[in-house]
């Protein structure tokens, strides 16, 4: 028997012989059991799951981030006194970052904020989807393209009250090297004018960076900066403002404030990226990760050497 169907496909039709035409200005209703972007979250910020996760978090998660990345916690008092909800921009370099930074927030942070993540990894499985939005109140974030699903639900939660952690480079980093920050949590700020408070995360990468199998003990540092207010509508120029207060907090780490201050004023804070022509950027970036396992004096000790070859 001839078939039409082997060189005409049914879906060029018109209807009724194809499917309908669903309007663009129409939002479809999605699946009962919807997963990426459209995975339902509201559920894990009801008052019965966030108390179970605060117990898990203060009594479990805290503990055994303890004993992996004995983490040194700089810069609380700058968050004491911010209004809630505020948006929380870090560079990352490993799963570590996430529960690390939680269990690192101040109380009045800890268990009311919740975590933007891929919706293209950690929400393509419905067990997955559900373990995440339990264990750390995670939201889908659409990492590829711009979604307004993605920014609606964003801003939801913030409307709510709950904090919100994002990671600007929209992935780890594949050699422990911060990558651009793009401009999705600064839109966010500049939509609905909540702060961003930038913080840096450095030590993660080497317990457990993007292509290791196995976590290994390590030490980690988290520093928490003054928040920053949209002072421009254009988020690339924001998400630029970010990552240079982001790459101030690490040179922070291992000098003092004042003398990160200073270099930021002078333009010649060491970089957290990698550059293909200036090796020297390298050399002097994986240490500062290593050197986290050492004291903070012995690590500031490198600074004047290194600060040489900015003149």
């Amino acid at each position: 028997m001839f078939k039409l169907t082997k060189y005409i496909k049914l879906e060029s039709l018109p209807f009724p012989y194809g499917k309908p035409q669903w309007p663009n200005t129409v939002e479809r209703t999605p699946p009962k059991y919807a997963l990426g972007a459209r995975f339902e979250t509201d559920w894990s910020r009801s008052p019965a799951i966030r108390a179970i996760r605060s117990i898990i978090t203060d009594f479990f998660t805290k503990p055994a981030i303890n004993i992996l990345a004995k983490p040194t916690i700089m810069g609380t008092d700058r968050i004491l006194e911010v209004p809630t909800p505020a948006i929380f921009a870090a560079n990352h370099a490993s799963h570590i970052d996430t529960p690390l930074l939680l269990t690192s927030l101040p109380d009045r942070y800890r268990h009311k904020t919740a975590v933007g993540a891929g919706a293209d990894y950690f929400f393509n499985k419905r067990y997955k989807g559900y373990i995440w939005s339990f264990l750390l109140a995670a939201i889908p974030i659409e990492r590829i393209k711009v979604s307004r699903r993605t920014n609606d639900l964003a801003k939801k939660v913030l409307s709510d009250g709950w904090s919100l952690i994002l990671f600007p480079e929209g992935g780890r980093s594949p050699d422990g090297f911060a990558r651009e920050f793009k401009g999705g949590a600064a839109q966010l700020s500049i939509k609905t004018q909540r702060p961003v408070i930038p913080v840096y995360i450095g030590g993660t990468y080497e317990i457990f960076g993007k292509h290791k199998t196995l976590p290994q003990k390590g030490k980690t540092v988290v520093n928490f900066g003054y928040p920053i207010s949209p002072s421009t509508t254009d988020p690339r120029q924001f998400a630029k403002t970010i990552e240079a207060e982001v790459t101030r907090l690490a040179d922070e780490v291992f000098s003092d404030y004042w003398s990160a201050a200073k270099n930021q004023g002078s333009h010649i804070t060491p970089s957290l990226r990698s550059t293909d022509n200036e090796s020297w950027i390298q050399d002097w970036n994986r240490p500062r990760y290593k050197n986290i396992t050492q004291s903070r004096e012995k690590a500031w000790l490198t600074l004047p050497l290194m600060k040489k070859k900015f003149e």
